[in-house]
């Protein structure tokens, strides 16, 4: 049973991993169109967004049903909590110490053409690659 899943997960792999690169429009930030708050709940309440720089898995974030509260899991598998905010345009994410950089983090979420983008303040381009409800797989390091 756990070899028949460990294999399935393997299987799951290289569809993240060979998902071709999609270059930022060059008017990105011109002619992408802000996503209203309410919209963007809409959008990913309860799902998991995945976001892409360049062609590499930048991190998955999960939205909580009913509240303004995210885990983000970067690539490598950590996981941080935190909550978001607006304040037009920008959608502010504070992950306390948790998160590289300090708090908060701001980003635009846009709509050009028929992609969805985050375009952070210093103007630095994620692809929203997909929303689904895959689940986070957080959790303490295993030590053998």
């Amino acid at each position: 049973m756990l070899r028949a899943l460990a294999i399935s997960l393997l299987l799951a792999l290289p569809a993240v991993a060979e998902t071709p690169e999609v270059a930022p429009p060059p008017d990105l930030a011109e002619r992408g169109k802000d996503i209203a708050p309410e919209d963007w709940r809409a959008l990913v309440e309860g799902r998991t967004v995945w976001y892409r720089i360049g062609p590499d898995l930048w991190g998955r974030e999960r939205y909580a049903v009913g509240a303004d509260r995210v885990v983000f899991q970067f690539a490598d598998g950590r996981c941080v909590e935190g909550r978001w905010t607006y304040a037009e345009p920008w959608y502010c994410f504070d992950f306390g110490d948790a998160m590289p950089g300090g708090a908060p983090h701001c980003f635009r979420h846009l709509r050009h053409d028929d992609g969805l983008w985050v375009l952070s303040v210093t103007g630095e381009p994620q692809a929203v690659d997909r929303i689904d409800s895959t689940p986070l797989g957080c959790g303490p390091d295993v030590v053998s």
